[in-house]
């Protein structure tokens, strides 16, 4: 199984992802694995790989990610034909660096907007 670092200290899952009823606890734990390796760039992980980590194959883990797509948790886009991503989605989107610093001068634009300046 490849491995992807990151710095790990534990599990936390969100409390609304822990008490939605609608999530079974195979999509509760995909999920935050997905959020954990969601980056900038996405999470490039494929099935078999959260086949290998949960101990379920990669048909059952497509499965869960297909659900949770359609409940709109995560998203998936396709690069270059045959690259997915996954996103985490909602409140539990990650933010990138650009995004951030478009809102910041979106806010700056607007200060000095309304102060006159």
């Amino acid at each position: 199984m490849e491995k992807h670092d990151r710095d790990f200290k534990g599990v936390w899952i969100p409390k609304e992802i822990w008490l939605a009823e609608n999530l079974s606890l195979m999509e509760k734990v995909l999920f935050v694995e997905i959020h954990s390796l969601d980056n900038e760039r996405g999470c490039y992980a494929s099935n078999d790989y959260f086949g290998k980590f949960f101990g379920v194959s990669g048909r059952q883990i497509s499965t869960y990610i297909s659900s949770l797509r359609e409940k709109g948790f995560i998203t998936l886009t396709i690069h270059d034909r045959n690259k997915r991503v996954i996103h985490t989605a909602g409140r539990f989107r990650r933010v990138s660096k650009g995004e951030i610093q478009n809102i910041q001068k979106q806010r700056t634009d607007l200060i000095k907007k309304f102060s006159g300046g």
